[in-house]
């Protein structure tokens, strides 16, 4: 099936199924298109629109409504800080299992 896409360079900025001006024509063996094909981040590659991940993952990351940003953030900051907390229980726990062993007089660790 003939499709028409607008690129800027060979990102995929629209596709139609009609012949327009400033538009680059494409002979595809499918009769269905990618969701998000026209949303930039598929390129145009040998006349075959490519996925790319790192410009999907970047319209994702700025399509984020604010509050999901704030949330993100937040939950960054909760799991540095719970990762600073653990490393302290386990210094803890490494020092409680000395005392307990000079206390039992054993020398050895728990």
């Amino acid at each position: 099936m003939k499709f028409y896409f607008r690129v800027d360079g060979d990102i995929i900025r629209d596709a139609i199924t009609y012949s327009h001006e400033g538009y680059t024509e494409v002979e595809i063996d499918t009769t269905h298109l990618p969701v998000g094909i026209n949303a930039g981040y598929y390129r145009l590659q040998d006349g075959v629109p490519v996925l790319d991940q790192a410009l999907k993952d970047e319209s994702d990351k700025a399509s984020r409504p604010a509050d999901y940003v704030e949330l993100d953030q937040r939950l960054t900051a909760a799991q540095s800080q719970l990762a600073q907390e653990n490393a302290e229980l386990r210094q803890a726990v490494s020092e409680l299992s000395l005392v307990l062993a000079a206390v039992m007089g054993g020398g050895e660790q728990l």
